[in-house]
């Protein structure tokens, strides 16, 4: 993430655009190292997040994804522990499972109260008093042991995941804020394969817990490491709005310089921390965004591609543990946890692959385009591993389950869904981020949204599914819906442009479309490109 600039010469010209550029023809527009134009251009201001030092930005970069990584936990803290539970609540493992997808409504729809309360108080205040009442329900959820706390539990894991939402969604827009163009493609990846681990961690450590010890302990360590991300946001983390317009920092300038003041001013009710915003925002921007055709194709993608991954990840556990005379493996909790080291294999390889290519190829794809950027490029690298792989693993895990297939057949197919699933969600968030370039918060909130609308409500229809045709072709036609939303994508792909101006509210498009990456442009050709295209929205 080089954030090194080749120029600062230049004068710089304030103008509606949501860029700031030299006003000098012969004045050099700021570049990295490697020469490729920094988009947004920073302005002179060190107060600039873009300005930032790296060390600085990922520091911070790195609270807002343990944040997510602790939040993540929370989410899949009993996911192996759902057949203890059953013998305490005198219900199947199926209808324990629905504490999953309760959790998952609540990451689904609480992001729509968080996102317009950050746009008053702040996202580092919304994001640690979330996570503190988060660490309550937690608690709440480890005092259930009692036969009649069936729906009690429900409850609490429902709540757990409305306040653990906002860590999942708020630190889009500290990301797009700190990060240029050429650098964001790794940022995004980093931020969500952090909060992905956190559901696998949750995972494995429950494995662990449940072959060992009690099953409420699963939330005891929870708790710790959701309380320890809180004390790590109030102790680092810093608001990174900036207003592009006018080139000044939007929090309040009154805001206290002192650090101690500084913490209880950002934290705590009482005192005014984010100043009016030149841009135009309402309390229904999130579900206007929504229902933008691009963001439609979007999040059906995202929702078709993530929504089975709940029934994989929650039938591993009930399967592997079940005896073999009932159809399962016979494993023990701890082989159990082990058994989950597959997914953290996945995230590794997945982080990988982001690292090397999320922005390379974008880059390499613009660079052959003749430099000029389109928000498309994004896209290339997600087509052919996940379009392949996640029809794939769905079908190999369907039949490995219906036939009693080897366990490695099973290991297989969660690395492959688990690997995709990473590989898809900072790609096509990056992707609408840069469509709707001031309102990145509002896209992580109805991608999430859509991400989670089948995981939440899918183990409800499952099982009378399962009835009707079987494990195999259940999760065979899962592969083939699967397989239908990555045609969305491939029209994105080609269609991109098209799609994108049918947007109906023009007031949400800002891209960077048009700029030359490149090749050589001055700075009042650039201007006059913004210009024209704030115009035309």
């Amino acid at each position: 993430m080089d954030s090194e600039l080749s120029s600062k010469e230049g004068s710089l010209k304030k103008f509606g655009t949501g860029y700031d550029t030299p006003t000098s023809e012969n004045a050099a527009l700021k570049r990295s190292r490697h020469g490729i134009l920094l988009e947004p251009q920073p302005t002179d201001d060190p107060k600039d997040p873009l300005n930032w030092s790296l060390t600085k930005k990922l520091m911070i970069l790195g609270v807002v994804s343990f944040a997510a990584l602790a939040a993540g936990t929370v989410g899949q803290a009993n996911q192996f522990g759902m057949n203890a539970q059953a013998v305490v609540y005198h219900k199947d493992p199926i209808k324990v499972s629905y504490s999953t997808a309760a959790n998952a409504a609540g990451i689904a729809t609480g992001p729509l109260l968080w996102v317009p309360l950050s746009n008053y108080l702040g996202r580092s205040s919304v994001i640690f008093w979330t996570q503190l009442l988060a660490t309550g329900m937690c608690v709440w959820s480890s005092l259930m042991t009692g036969a009649g706390d069936y729906n009690a539990f429900i409850v609490s894991r429902w709540l757990a995941g409305t306040f653990c939402s906002a860590s999942f969604t708020l630190g889009g827009g500290v990301i797009l804020d700190m990060f240029f163009l050429h650098q964001r493609g790794k940022a995004y990846a980093t931020y969500t394969a952090f909060w992905i681990l956190g559901a696998y961690l949750g995972g494995t450590t429950s494995g662990f817990i449940v072959g060992t010890q009690k099953w409420p302990v699963q939330f005891y360590w929870v708790t710790a490491v959701i309380g320890l991300s809180a004390i790590l946001i109030f102790i680092f983390m810093e608001d990174t709005t900036y207003d592009r317009k006018h080139g000044t920092h939007k929090s309040s300038p009154t805001l206290a310089e002192s650090y101690i003041v500084n913490r209880i001013a950002t934290f705590f009710p009482g005192h005014k921390v984010i100043a009016t915003s030149p841009i135009y925002r309402s309390p229904i921007d999130t579900i206007l965004i929504g229902v933008q055709p691009i963001t439609l194709i979007s999040g059906a993608f995202i929702c078709i591609t993530f929504g089975w991954a709940v029934p994989v990840q929650t039938l591993i556990g009930v399967f592997l543990q079940l005896p073999k005379q009932a159809g399962g493996y016979g494993f023990s909790g701890v082989q159990v946890a082990c058994f989950s080291f597959i997914s953290w294999l996945s995230i590794v390889v997945a982080e990988t692959y982001a690292l090397l290519l999320n922005d390379r190829v974008p880059l390499w794809v613009c660079k052959r385009n003749g430099g000029v950027w389109r928000p498309e490029f994004r896209l290339y690298p997600l087509m052919f591993p996940p379009l392949i792989l996640l029809p794939f693993a769905l079908g190999l895990f369907g039949a490995a389950l219906q036939y009693n297939l080897t366990y490695w057949a099973i290991a297989v197919a969660f690395f492959f869904v688990s690997f995709a699933d990473s590989i898809v969600l900072p790609i096509t968030i990056n992707y609408i981020s840069e469509c709707f370039g001031n309102h990145p918060t509002e896209v992580f909130v109805i991608v999430n949204f859509y991400r989670f609308i089948l995981g939440a409500t899918v183990m409800f229809f499952f099982e009378p599914w399962v009835r009707a045709v079987g494990l195999g072709w259940a999760f065979g036609m899962m592969a083939f819906f699967a397989l239908l939303g990555f045609t969305g994508t491939l029209g994105m792909w080609w269609y991109g442009p098209q799609l994108r101006s049918l947007t109906y509210i023009k007031r949400f498009v800002a891209t960077e479309e048009g700029d030359n990456l490149f090749g050589h442009v001055s700075p009042v050709d650039r201007e006059s490109l913004h210009v024209t295209q704030e115009k035309m929205s």
